[in-house]
C-alpha cells in the first residue's frame, strides 16, 4: 500500500504553531530594534542640540505694563469711539435699489481704507420684499472693548419697501467692529447677527 504524500494533521497543527510563534518573535524582535534605534536617534539629537548657541529673547511685556490689549478702557475711549457709529448707520443702512452703491459713498468718511475696498467690491441689491430700505433708529450695546478696537452689538430699526410700494417696520442686527485709525475711530468691519431682517415689528 503506498502512503500519502500528505503530512499527518497533529504535524500539521504542529507546524503551524511553531510557524507563528516565529512571527510573533520576528514581530517583537523587529518592534523592539527599531525603538532601540530611535532611542539612539533621541539621544544623538539631544547631544548635538546641548552643544549648539541658545538664542535668548528678550522680556515682553510684563502684566502690569500696559498693551493694546490691557490699556484701562475710560468713558471718553468708550464714548469717542461709540460718536461714530449713529453716523456711520445713517449712511451705511439706507438702500435704494435705483442707486444701489450710494451707501459705499456715504460711508466712506466714517469707515476705514480697508473697509472701503471691501464695500467697494460688493454688490449690494434690492429683493421683491425690499426695493427701499430706511433708517428709522439704532440701539448698541458694547460686546468687546479694548483700548484700540471695539465691537458692538447694534440693532438698527429700519422701513422696508416692496416692490408694490407696501412698507413693513424690521429690526436688522448688526455686529459692527470700531479701529482706532491714526487717531480716529472708523468702522472696520460690518457682520450680520443671526436673526437679521427675520423680526418684524
Amino acid at each position: 500500500m503506498a502512503r500519502s504524500p500528505q503530512l499527518p494533521d497533529r504535524v500539521k497543527a504542529w507546524a503551524g504553531i511553531i510557524i507563528g510563534l516565529l512571527l510573533i518573535a520576528l514581530f517583537v524582535g523587529a518592534f523592539f530594534s527599531g525603538r532601540r534605534t530611535v532611542q539612539l536617534n533621541d539621544n544623538e539629537s539631544a547631544a548635538k542640540h546641548e552643544h549648539q548657541e541658545t538664542h535668548r529673547y528678550e522680556a515682553g511685556p510684563t502684566p502690569d505694563q500696559p498693551t493694546s490689549d490691557n490699556l484701562p478702557i475710560t468713558e471718553k475711549v468708550a464714548s469717542d469711539a461709540q460718536a461714530v457709529l449713529p453716523d456711520f448707520l445713517k449712511a451705511y443702512v439706507p438702500f435704494d435699489s435705483e442707486h444701489p452703491d450710494v451707501y459705499v459713498d456715504r460711508s466712506k468718511p466714517f469707515i476705514t481704507e480697508h473697509f472701503y475696498k471691501e464695500l467697494s467690491s460688493l454688490q449690494r441689491r434690492g429683493t421683491l420684499s425690499r426695493v427701499k430700505t430706511e433708517y428709522v433708529a439704532a440701539e448698541w450695546t458694547p460686546a468687546d472693548l479694548k483700548a484700540d478696537q471695539q465691537w458692538y452689538n447694534v440693532d438698527v430699526k429700519v422701513t422696508h419697501t416692496d416692490i408694490n410700494g407696501q412698507q413693513k417696520k424690521s429690526l436688522l442686527l448688526y455686529v459692527v467692529m470700531l479701529k482706532l485709525v491714526e487717531g480716529h475711530w472708523k468702522v472696520d468691519d460690518v457682520g450680520i447677527r443671526t436673526g437679521s431682517g427675520a423680526i418684524p415689528e
